[in-house]
């Protein structure tokens, strides 16, 4: 287990050829591309503009001796009917079909997806919600089996609103046993699984074999903060322990912005080898 960090420590303004470089040096061995950051920008490339970027990025990551092993992929909106930038269905579709392609440039094994409820109101049943994400999700079967990339779904944190569904492991296990593939799988996001008050030695324990990505961060229980490990509550040393216990072959990626993004740039690169360190400290708990 490689300790891993999102490039989304650093603004979009700050090119990801450079933010690798930057990473590399603090120590990080491997990376995570968070295409979330981008896709208003991409929405305005072609396709051939988007291979070329993501070329550039992966060059910049073989220079620097490290490699992607995670992206953060498109995300629709808070639901499946209030999608973000006036997206449609059908073009948030050919976005995710683009993203995955980019993967695969940059080598990343594993693309983490939201499932989500499909109204603002809730007001649909969990058994609708599944069928919807399980039609959903499959329609991409086809270009992970051809480009090897695989999704990781991951589990969400609740709305005021309404019942949020897919914020227990029991559901994430559900639908990604629904979908039945070898390239479907979990990603487990520690500060939402903490927001939702749920005990992550038992959660990471369920989704065992199915767990093939991690949004490590912190929150105070209350609010999804995506801050560095003990700068919130969560016992670190359960979660370790029981990544090692269940073989997880993955990252201990972090998903830390609120740590680090906000620092001002000079100390930035510090603050990068210090997440590092801390990384390196609690996989050996």
């Amino acid at each position: 287990m490689n300790v891993s960090t999102s490039l989304n420590v650093f603004d979009a303004a700050i090119p990801r050829t450079e933010a690798v470089r930057r990473c590399a040096a603090a120590g990080f061995a491997s990376l995570d591309m968070n295409y979330w950051d981008f896709q208003k920008q991409v929405l305005h490339m072609s396709e051939e503009e988007e291979r070329a970027w993501a070329r550039d990025i992966r060059a910049s990551a073989d220079e620097a001796g490290v490699r992607f092993t995670q992206m953060h992929g498109p995300v629709h909106g808070p639901t499946f009917a209030n999608l973000v930038l006036e997206l449609t269905l059908d073009a948030y579709e050919r976005l995710v079909e683009r993203s995955l392609r980019t993967a695969h440039i940059l080598g990343v094994p594993w693309v983490v997806f939201h499932p989500s409820n499909l109204s603002v109101d809730g007001g649909e049943s969990y058994e609708q919600t599944l069928e919807f994400n399980v039609r959903f999700y499959r329609k991409f079967v086809p270009i992970l089996e051809e480009t090897g990339v695989g999704i990781a779904l991951e589990n969400m944190t609740g709305h005021r609103q309404a019942r949020t569904y897919f914020t227990v492991p029991e559901e994430q296990i559900e639908l990604i046993d629904a979908l039945d593939h070898p390239l479907v799988g979990a990603c487990w996001d520690t500060g939402h699984g903490h927001k939702m008050s749920l005990n992550q030695k038992e959660a990471i324990a369920a989704l065992g074999s199915r767990l093939k990505a991690t949004h490590i961060q912190d929150n105070n229980g209350t609010h999804d903060q995506h801050v560095l490990p003990y700068q919130g509550t969560i016992r670190w040393d359960e979660v370790a322990q029981t990544l090692k216990a269940i073989g997880y072959e993955g990252d201990f990626t972090y998903e830390t912005h609120n740590s680090i993004r906000t620092l001002p740039d000079g100390i930035r690169d510090a603050g990068l080898t210090y997440a590092c360190s801390l990384g390196h400290y609690i996989i050996s708990l």
